[in-house]
């Protein structure tokens, strides 16, 4: 018994020698990895910021970042340099808040601006107001942030009805509805100097502005003197553009089977 005794005991001085090994050594792998990969204090959002919002102290806080996967350029390392200032962006939960993304308000002050509009703009963007009713502007349902298409409705009665080499069909001439503009960005609804926001905000004021390219400014001023436009809300997170059919009077005759038949000419009688 006495040397079964002694066997036990000497297992189990091995198996803590083994143990305590084992533990050194993973240890010091985890401290030498930790010496591999160098971090770096960083301003991350805690929660969802909207643009055009003052951060608040809950909306932010520190988080070690890899170093090799820092951005380039300045970056935050203390919420007090970022509490209190405008966010010019939607900002997600533990995205890295760098200094494109926010501005000073008393610096949009200081040079005399009414309004944060020049600091929202996204980069290549213009700004262009556009007038809206309940109708047109899908119910008021329309904030800033939301993204529409425009449809453009043209009369086509002041061009040539009949091309050469072409015969008539007796249904040139007509109207034709077509997707304009896609994935167009609402920065704001109603007036920038009301401060106003939302649905009620478009009913009063009638009013939106968008961010579109300095070709599409062009485009859309030219179409909304001699034309019909209409928008369509785009559902949350969809950006994708698609090529479409212009819609005629010939195309509604041929998808829904009115089976309209164009009134003979006195040429064909």
């Amino acid at each position: 018994m006495r040397r079964g005794g002694r066997i036990l005991v000497v297992l189990g001085l091995l198996l803590g020698a083994i143990t305590a090994v084992g533990t050194f050594l993973v240890l010091s792998s985890a401290v030498e990895q930790g010496r591999q990969i160098p971090t770096k204090q960083v301003v991350v959002a805690l929660q969802p910021i909207t643009d055009r919002s003052i951060i608040g102290p809950d909306a932010v806080g520190i988080k070690e970042w890899p170093e090799t996967a820092l951005p380039p350029g300045e970056i935050f390392s203390e919420t007090s340099k970022v509490v209190g200032m405008l966010a010019i962006q939607p900002i997600f939960p533990g995205q890295i808040i760098l200094p494109p993304m926010i501005i000073d308000k008393k610096k949009a002050g200081e040079i005399g601006t009414r309004s944060n509009a020049a600091f929202v703009i996204p980069e290549g963007k213009v700004a262009i107001a556009f007038g809206i009713s309940e109708i047109t502007g899908v119910g008021n349902a329309l904030q800033p942030g939301d993204y529409v298409d425009l449809l453009l409705t043209l009369d086509s009665a002041s061009l040539p009805t009949c091309p050469p080499a072409k015969p008539c069909t007796g249904l040139e001439g007509l109207p034709v509805t077509q997707m304009m503009l896609q994935d167009v960005l609402i920065l704001q609804v109603g007036a920038w100097s009301s401060g106003g926001e939302g649905s009620q905000a478009a009913a009063q004021a009638g009013i939106l502005t968008f961010a579109v390219d300095r070709q599409d400014a062009l485009a859309l001023k030219s179409a909304r003197e001699q034309g019909q436009i209409d928008l369509v809300l785009r559902r949350a997170g969809d950006h994708k553009t698609v090529d479409l059919e212009p819609v005629t009077l010939q195309y509604l005759n041929k998808r829904f089977k009115f089976n309209l038949t164009p009134p003979l000419t006195s040429q064909g009688r």
